[in-house]
């Protein structure tokens, strides 16, 4: 986390970050902690990022500008090659900057723009947050806000996904977190195209 502390404020932009040890309680829990005690509201982007995640030097300000320019609304970056990534589609592909897509994983590193707030925040309470990147699809598709995977900022994610939890539970978890709501489909995440 020290190195992407360094990383995130070796940036032109005007930035707080705030971060909470996990203890009791799930990932969102803690950013909801985080946000009551500094709240969004005013903020142009809030990024909500894992402790095991390396970023490329440069990765703030090229990351923002290409989510702005693309009209992105809700973003990550793609995985670099050898990174552990649970979805194939938020791997990183050649000959792209940014793709929109239907999809943006619930880490190791999302970006919300501004617009989104007062929708998606604050977080549901869930320990392991399966499920709520599918919900988010939909729930953009419902307002046409551009969602996409920002190829020029490829980041390594150095842990397995499910390394410090139990799958089974995260997937019990989801299912139920679901039910009743919407969400797009594995295809309809698996989908990407090449907008820049």
């Amino acid at each position: 986390m020290d190195a992407a502390r360094a990383e995130l404020h070796r940036t032109r932009h005007a930035i707080e970050m705030h971060t909470a040890t996990m203890g009791d309680g799930g990932k969102f829990e803690h950013v909801n902690r985080l946000l009551d005690a500094h709240p969004a509201r005013g903020h142009d982007w809030l990024i909500v990022i894992d402790d095991d995640v390396v970023l490329p030097r440069g990765f703030l300000d090229r990351f923002v500008h290409c989510a702005e320019d693309a009209g992105l609304l809700l973003a990550q970056p793609a995985h670099r090659l050898y990174s552990h990534a649970a979805w194939e589609v938020t791997r990183r592909r050649p000959a792209s900057a940014v793709r929109e897509s239907r999809f943006a994983e619930i880490g190791p590193l999302t970006a919300f723009a501004s617009a989104t707030f007062d929708r998606l925040l604050p977080f549901p309470r869930l320990a392991m947050g399966w499920g709520l990147d599918v919900h988010w699809g939909a729930i953009a598709g419902e307002h046409c806000w551009p969602v996409g995977i920002v190829d020029a900022t490829p980041i390594l994610h150095t842990q397995p996904v499910a390394a410090g939890y139990e799958r089974r539970a995260a997937v019990d978890e989801a299912r139920a977190f679901l039910k009743g709501r919407p969400y797009v489909t594995r295809a309809q995440a698996a989908w990407s195209r090449r907008i820049r």
